[in-house]
């Protein structure tokens, strides 16, 4: 949580430029699920007899990059949507209505889906959906994210 909160609020720095910040952090997201399907296996296999401090500083530092890059994609999200209409506190309403709906269900899915066809299936096609999602939001026509008095009102 700390780390996407922390990449939720880097993210404000790429206000002006959303489709770019979108399109790299989508590159990185793919780096990553690339790296974690090549090494995640192999180093809970051998981190699996380390002392427990050992092994919750290697999640953190693993998870840490994914969090980084995950936060940043919702408050990247709404200020998109945000400037597609003079209605952008109802579109941010309903962004969050969704967000909070797939957000459980993807945690029980996950788990589920984890143990039925395997982790790294269920982290590409994790990947695969943020895929679509970055491609939807890319699709937006160009316009310059919400005004400043948007963002004071907590819309990020």
């Amino acid at each position: 949580l700390l780390s996407t909160g922390i990449g939720s609020l880097a993210s404000e720095r790429w206000a002006g430029r959303w489709r770019g910040a979108l399109l790299g952090y989508g590159a990185t997201l793919a780096v990553l699920v690339l790296l974690y399907s090549l090494t995640l296996t192999p180093i809970v296999r051998h981190g699996i007899g380390w002392p427990f401090a050992l092994r919750v500083a290697v999640t953190v530092a693993l998870l840490t990059p994914l969090g980084l890059c995950l936060g940043a994609f919702m408050p990247l999200g709404l200020r998109a949507i945000a400037a597609l209409t003079v209605h952008r506190e109802a579109f941010v309403a309903w962004a969050w209505a969704a967000n909070g709906f797939f957000s459980v269900m993807s945690s029980v899915l996950a788990t589920i889906l984890s143990m039925t066809i395997g982790f790294t299936w269920v982290l590409v096609s994790g990947a695969a959906l943020y895929a679509v999602g970055i491609a939807a939001l890319l699709r937006i026509p160009a316009v310059n994210p919400p005004m400043a008095s948007t963002a004071r009102r907590g819309v990020s």
